[in-house]
């Protein structure tokens, strides 16, 4: 059980809402579920820290949920779209200061691409704050004030920096993807490279492998020939005996044949 304890002895549980995470998104979906902004602080605060995607439309979060959020985006490395639409967030002056700790916490952000505020009561002041922040802001590319009291020139502000910012992210993906597109063809570079060793290694071996095997077949040829040589010399030798006996043999029988006259 995830209990969130707020201030004095309150506390909320949480876990049946943040049994709704979807992991292989790492997302959280809790739109039109008519939530109090306690359960709402509770829940932001109590959140994981590898959340990408935050749904809270259509609740009741106000100046409680948005501090807490404020106080989120200041240190989240994680979090990369929030929606908090058709929430009563401006309410109050405690809902107008939670809009500036909001504005605060996005200029030093640098992980959030997009936020939607629309239909949240967010005051002139609110959206004066907002445009300010995006000045220091290089990395929003979505913020949604639509239904929103705020003046012309602050929209305009609003809609060029996140020009500027959507133009400086796609070249920042275009770096990325060529910066993966030089190491995939380092990569296969190397791969070749190796292939290619391996081919001269196997070459390399190949012809040692045939070397050995004339040096093999020559020295086999040459026992052969030095048998073959002393078996002929001992025939020869063989023979030379024989015809040595027999004139031996004949010599005798002529000797004997004189005596015998």
């Amino acid at each position: 059980m995830m209990v969130y304890r707020g201030e004095g002895e309150n506390s909320i549980d949480v876990s049946h809402w943040l049994s709704k995470i979807d992991h292989n998104t790492c997302s959280l979906d809790l739109r039109n579920q008519l939530l109090s902004d306690g359960l709402g602080e509770a829940i932001v605060r109590s959140l994981p820290a590898t959340l990408v995607v935050l749904e809270l439309g259509g609740n009741n979060f106000s100046s409680m949920t948005l501090s807490a959020l404020a106080v989120l985006l200041r240190h989240n490395t994680s979090l990369q779209h929030i929606s908090l639409d058709s929430n009563p967030v401006n309410s109050g002056n405690k809902g107008i200061e939670s809009v500036n700790m909001l504005a605060e916490s996005l200029g030093e952000n640098k992980v959030l691409r997009t936020l939607s505020l629309k239909r949240c009561g967010i005051s002139l002041q609110g959206c004066s704050a907002l445009s300010k922040a995006l000045q220091r802001n290089t990395t929003l590319v979505g913020l949604d004030i639509e239904c929103n009291n705020c003046a012309e020139s602050d929209a305009l502000s609003i809609k060029e920096q996140l020009s500027h910012n959507s133009k400086q992210y796609c070249d920042e993906l275009a770096v990325e993807a060529n910066a993966r597109e030089v190491e995939r063809n380092e990569s296969l570079l190397k791969l070749q490279e190796q292939e290619n060793i391996k081919k001269e290694k196997n070459a390399v071996q190949w012809l040692a492998d045939e070397k050995a095997k004339r040096e093999e077949s020559r020295r086999v040829e040459i026992e052969r020939q030095q048998l073959k040589e002393r078996k002929d010399h001992a025939y020869k030798q063989r023979m030379e005996q024989i015809n040595m006996m027999e004139e031996e043999r004949k010599a005798a029988t002529k000797k004997k044949g004189k005596k015998a006259r």
